[in-house]
This record gives C-alpha cells, sequence and structure tokens, in this order.
C-alpha cells in the first residue's frame, strides 16, 4: 500500500444463531462438498476449494472462487464484474466445544485487506457463530469509498451464507 497506511477502514460485526451445535455447525464450514455447494447457491462461479484437511484441533480450510459485483462507476478502475477471491481459514478447537477461526479474503488485484474472526460458541438449544470482519483500504481519496462498497458487499454474502446454512442444518 505504498506508504499511505490504512486511510479507511470499515467493521463487520454479525451474530448468527444456529438452533444445531457447534460440532454439526463446523462440519457444514468444513467440508469440502459443502463448501462448494454454498458457494454455487451464493452465485459464485470457477469454485476451487484448495485445502481443507480438519483434526482433532481444528481445521484448515482455503478456496478460491469468481464472485459477481455490481461495481459503480467510481470503482471500476479497481473491481471487475467478476473478481476472483480468494478465503482462508484457520479453526482451532477450544475448550467447552467452542470453534475460532482466523479469517483472510483477498480479492485479487483490488487494494483492501480484509480480515476477521469466525467464534463459534455454544449456547442452549444451538451455537452463535459471531463474525467479525475487518476491511482496511490505504488509498487516499477513493479508499473509503472502496472500503464502504467492499463492506457493503460482504455484509450481503455475510447474510446470504447464513441463510444458507440455516436451511441447509433443517435438511439435516
Amino acid at each position: 500500500m505504498s506508504g499511505w497506511g490504512v486511510t479507511a477502514s470499515m467493521k463487520i460485526r454479525q451474530d448468527h444463531e444456529y438452533a444445531h451445535g457447534t460440532d454439526t455447525v463446523f462440519a457444514l464450514f468444513t467440508d469440502r462438498k459443502e463448501i462448494k455447494a454454498k458457494q454455487k447457491a451464493l452465485g459464485a462461479r470457477n469454485i476451487r476449494v484448495e485445502e481443507c484437511d480438519t483434526d482433532a484441533n481444528g481445521a484448515v480450510v482455503r478456496f478460491v472462487r469468481e464472485l459477481p459485483a455490481e461495481v459503480p462507476g467510481i470503482l471500476s478502475k479497481f473491481l471487475q464484474p467478476w473478481n476472483t477471491v480468494e478465503q482462508s481459514e484457520q479453526w482451532s478447537r477450544l475448550d467447552g466445544g467452542e470453534y475460532e477461526a482466523d479469517l483472510a479474503i483477498d480479492i485479487a488485484n483490488v487494494p483492501v485487506t480484509i480480515s476477521g474472526t469466525l467464534e463459534l460458541e455454544p449456547v442452549e438449544g444451538g451455537c452463535i457463530n459471531h463474525v467479525r470482519v475487518t476491511i482496511d483500504c490505504g488509498i487516499p481519496f477513493v479508499g473509503k469509498t472502496l472500503a464502504e462498497f467492499v463492506a457493503k458487499d460482504c455484509e450481503r454474502i455475510i447474510a446470504d451464507e447464513y441463510e444458507y446454512i440455516c436451511d441447509r442444518l433443517e435438511q439435516t
């Protein structure tokens, strides 16, 4: 980011309640076939699960897909109608049935940094996924507009993903 530092930062905080336990939700988040099916249902194309390894301590998940974006003219220099997006999740199993993931999302050729955490917390009758995402952009002038656009799109995708997972859990 050529020495400018962060000029714009957006934060997303959502809490998603599920009527299923953390183990069930974690299994959906870290299953290769489920990842592909979810991404396809969310409108992605050219989906590749690059890494999806689980063990007793957690999981490492990394996938790449192309996502559509309705890009306003001012941002067309930075975003395309279809953008290649890589997502990495480093999951850890914690005490008490909790799971936590460090999240990193990279949009190819777009000067934003997207990072965050997912935390699956057991509660009576199911669990809550605490979603925390930060979008940073170091470009002067249009950086705030770009960060706001990416944040709004992230919020939409997160909400659509939550709805998909709820529907998918109802089928289990």
